[in-house]
């Protein structure tokens, strides 16, 4: 038994799958939400969408079915086959994310090591320096990880926390 799962959409079954090709396309999570939520047959959806794309965007079409309750058990079916298949493309080298760090400048991973290095030897926690600047705890872990591109006022208030100087050797 073959099931529409585009029982509700005005488009045709051959433009969505066009669109379900191309996943920089404007409407791809809204019908890949559908096919997720509606379909549970792993070949007949990877033969709509591929397997690298299917991890690459499966946390954000994730992130759209949760807010249906009713698609809890769909959610856990999905998360299931994505890990699946996650290890499976890595076994065969197939990298799913371009790594963060190597858009981080050098000199802020520096500092964020420095920062991390100093709270560590203080015996202070990232919550417990949260606290003292009044920030949240993954604001914290942002700056120690070199996500964050803070400004120079908070990296006089950090320096502050600690009672330290912190050096950065710029060129």
């Amino acid at each position: 038994m073959k099931i529409n799962w585009l029982w509700d959409s005005r488009a045709k079954k051959s433009k969505v799958r066009e669109i379900l090709k191309d996943a920089d396309h404007p409407k791809f999570d809204i019908y890949a939400e559908k096919l997720f939520s509606r379909v549970n047959d792993p070949k007949v959806v990877f033969d709509i969408v591929d397997k690298v794309t299917f991890c690459k965007k499966w946390p954000g079409i994730k992130k759209r079915m949760r807010r249906d309750r009713w698609l809890t058990e769909r959610v856990v079916f999905w998360q299931t086959i994505y890990e699946c298949v996650l290890e499976k493309l890595k076994e065969q080298g197939v990298k799913i994310r371009s790594s963060r760090e190597a858009e981080i400048p050098a000199e802020r991973m520096k500092l964020a090591r420095e920062i991390k290095d100093i709270r560590v030897k203080s015996g202070c926690t990232q919550k417990d320096m949260a606290k003292k600047l009044g920030v949240i705890q993954q604001y914290i872990s942002k700056i120690e990880n070199g996500y964050e591109n803070f400004s120079v006022d908070t990296l006089k208030r950090i320096a502050d926390v600690f009672g330290k100087k912190l050096m950065i050797g710029l060129s």
